[in-house]
């Protein structure tokens, strides 16, 4: 059986809990990892979990640790 690994919008918004006007807000901003496929938002299910995990920052926004080498 395949498992979905991408959500829509009304199932992002039940996953994190947030509004659909809020989640609205955070895509505008590019202040959420998504997808447009078409005039469709999908939202990939690892990186909603990572940018949750991180504070609701985007990946590339986490301050980075300087090479010990």
């Amino acid at each position: 059986m395949i498992e979905n690994r991408f959500l829509d919008l009304e199932g992002v918004c039940k996953y994190i809990h947030f509004s659909r006007s809020t989640v609205y807000k955070l895509v505008n901003t590019n202040s959420i990892p998504y997808i447009k496929l078409g005039g469709k938002l999908l939202f990939d299910i690892p990186q909603i979990d990572r940018w949750v995990l991180n504070g609701g920052l985007m990946e590339k926004e986490i301050p980075q640790l300087p090479s010990l080498n």
